[in-house]
């Protein structure tokens, strides 16, 4: 696996007293201690990410301890942000390795990591390259944030939340951890410009 993936099933039964507390951003207040945790995180990973540049640089490995932290990183995020948006229902645990969650992601590990991308981050150059990227995923997560703000509105009548808004919204949060993959060194494969997901089926 080259490219960083989010793993979920379609909430085929989303709860309507969730939605209306998303309607009016009640759902947000509660999810606070779990975004303290990912900006948290985040943080501490892009540091880590950068220090990781020179560690390849240098000896052409990146230790695991970094690409295990980027990747808890990556994985809280999404669970955290997969139950804002009302692909799970069930309260996110805090915990680092869930065994199962209705939403969840997959990062890749780099063996052979490349020093010249390496030498890229430290100059910074690896950001520039990333700036198609960015400038597309704030596009889309604005677009992303009215879908779930739509989403709750849907459930709250109807009690489904569409595929299409499901899935979009996943797309959405597996473009922006293949850019951080990529970024913090997990891959050096230039994610692609894609929203492409496959939900998984069954129980």
């Amino acid at each position: 696996m080259n490219q960083a993936e989010v793993v979920y099933r379609r909430n085929v039964n989303p709860a309507k007293g969730l939605a209306v507390a998303g309607i009016f951003f009640i759902k947000w207040l509660l999810a606070i201690p779990h975004l303290i945790i990912v900006s948290a995180l985040g943080s501490l990973a892009m540091v880590a990410g950068y220090i990781g540049y020179f560690i390849v640089a240098f000896t052409g490995k990146l230790p695991d301890g970094i690409q295990t932290f980027a990747s808890m990183w990556m994985r809280w995020y999404v669970r955290t942000y997969g139950w804002v948006a009302g692909i799970a229902d069930e309260y996110p645990p805090f915990e680092t390795d869930p065994a199962r969650y209705g939403i969840d992601a997959k990062t890749p590990h780099n063996d052979n990591p490349s020093k010249g991308w390496a030498v890229a981050g430290i100059f910074f150059v690896k950001f520039l390259v990333a700036i198609p990227h960015l400038i597309v995923i704030a596009v889309l997560s604005l677009a992303m944030y009215i879908a779930i703000w739509i989403g709750y509105l849907v459930v709250a009548f109807t009690g489904k939340l569409p595929d299409g808004i499901q899935d979009f919204v996943a797309g959405t949060y597996q473009w922006l951890i293949r850019i951080m993959a990529w970024i913090t060194g997990l891959t050096d494969e230039y994610p692609p410009f894609s929203l492409g997901v496959s939900p998984q089926t069954g129980a």
